[in-house]
């Protein structure tokens, strides 16, 4: 492996009740960092039947290339989508259902929450809510990456493609407004705890002005990227405790009251902050379902 990318992988082994895998994260190479925040690939079986992929802040495209993987959307009638080779996934404010019943072999890239514009060329808002083939969006050759992936013969190769690839994607005209990374560090150095108003006015920008911006470049507004960064945080905090002082955990968080992070959590996850907390998670961006 060249010592550039070498430096920048770490491989992780899991191995317990839940399932057996092996995960692969790279980091973006610089040219790429202020789009991406992780390149990773995984590989295994787990044990349970059903997973919920709860909302980041980030979105994914999702390269399959092993046994076909499975979405759920939940709206009656509940359908299951075969997901067999390259999608897309913007950025939600509502959990995902997946399923990978013959095991899983996938190689994803998440995208900073203003990051995907850039190479996808299409304003935020046209993706936000939704899980799509990315030959939609961008055509039938998109297949030849994943044609390239399935001939790699190490994992180091297959990052430096999707690299090389998205590079050769990116374009100038279709950078983040100055205002947009800047609001959204602003917002997660708060932990969702900033008011839009005050952003804007430290900005010296309308409220308007800047949701209109977050809804082309990001795809979703400033306020629900807060909502969503406060969620995170409260979530981050539940890790260890053997006895949640809600109210006092609401108050840490932003939160007006207790009913206020119920609601966020429910609207997140689609449990209970106390349902939630009794489930096994894979690992910190979702929730074993069944």
């Amino acid at each position: 492996m060249d010592g550039s990318l070498q430096s920048r992988v770490a491989i992780h082994q899991h191995d317990d009740a839940l399932g057996r895998w092996t995960v692969a994260t790279c980091q973006p190479c610089p040219a790429l960092h202020p789009h991406v925040s992780t390149l990773w690939f995984g590989e295994g079986q787990v044990s349970y039947r059903r997973d919920r992929i709860l909302p980041t802040g980030d979105s994914f495209l999702l390269i399959n290339l092993g046994p076909t993987q499975y979405l759920i959307e939940p709206e009656p009638p509940q359908r299951r989508v075969p997901f067999r080779d390259i999608w897309y996934s913007g950025l939600h404010q509502r959990p995902i259902e997946t399923e990978a019943p013959n095991g899983n072999r996938l190689l994803g890239v998440a995208f900073r929450a203003s990051g995907a514009r850039p190479w996808l060329h299409c304003d935020g808002e046209r993706t936000a809510g939704q899980v799509l083939a990315l030959t939609d969006l961008l055509g039938d050759r998109v297949l030849d990456l994943r044609e390239q992936l399935l001939n790699c013969t190490e994992i180091r190769h297959c990052f430096a493609r999707v690299e090389a690839w998205l590079l050769d994607r990116l374009d100038p005209r279709c950078q983040p407004h100055a205002l947009v990374p800047w609001a959204l560090a602003r917002i997660g150095a708060s932990a969702g705890h900033m008011p839009v108003a005050a952003l804007a006015a430290e900005a010296g920008v309308s409220r308007k002005y800047l949701t209109d911006l977050f809804r082309r470049d990001v795809g979703l507004g400033p306020k629900t990227i807060a909502r969503i960064e406060r969620f995170k945080a409260a979530l981050a905090r539940l890790g260890g405790l053997d006895h949640v002082p809600w109210a006092e955990l609401a108050a840490q968080c932003g939160y007006y009251d207790q009913a206020h992070l119920i609601r966020d959590f429910r609207a997140f996850s689609g449990f209970a902050p106390g349902e939630l907390v009794g489930r096994s998670r894979p690992d910190s961006l979702s929730v074993v379902v069944e």
